[in-house]
């Protein structure tokens, strides 16, 4: 009799600490997912910047691109300024970032060259280097125009 009743005390105790077993797996999978970091990258997409008969001649174009996002019920919007230029008959796109600390570059017409009012960044109209600290070139984003509405568009 004594030996039924240990049988019936270890099966209960291994249902039991099964149980347990289950529910710490479940807990560690939620905690798992809730705190692990996003591992898909962002897809890129196309945002108008301008339309091709906005584009002043002889200087770039500076315009305003939101970058919108989502993340289950939080959203967020991110403003990126680029300057849109004429290369010979296409189009480019510089942002208008400095790549020693992320300050504003703005264009200067008489000097055609973009100018960092930070700490003296000096780029040519091509986003190269020419003086101050940047350590890199304005970064070239890829540019298309829309066919259907003539509009300069920008990956990003």
């Amino acid at each position: 009799m004594a030996l039924h009743a240990e049988d019936r005390r270890s099966a209960l105790a291994r249902i039991v600490f099964g149980a347990l077993g289950l529910i710490a797996a479940g807990l560690a999978g939620l905690v798992g997912l809730v705190a692990s970091p996003k591992t898909s990258t962002p897809s890129r997409q196309w945002r108008r910047a301008v339309s091709i008969f906005d584009l002043p001649p002889g200087q770039p174009m500076a315009a305003v691109l939101v970058d919108r996002t989502q993340d289950g019920w939080y959203a967020t919007s991110k403003q990126q300024v680029v300057f849109i230029d004429r290369e010979g008959q296409g189009y480019k796109a510089l942002s208008a970032t400095c790549q020693h600390l992320g300050c504003r570059v703005h264009f200067d017409v008489a000097k055609q060259q973009y100018l960092c009012p930070c700490h003296g960044g000096v780029y040519d109209r091509q986003g190269r280097v020419l003086a101050g600290p940047p350590p890199r070139p304005l970064q070239t984003l890829r540019v298309r125009v829309n066919e259907n509405t003539s509009d300069i568009e920008v990956e990003l």
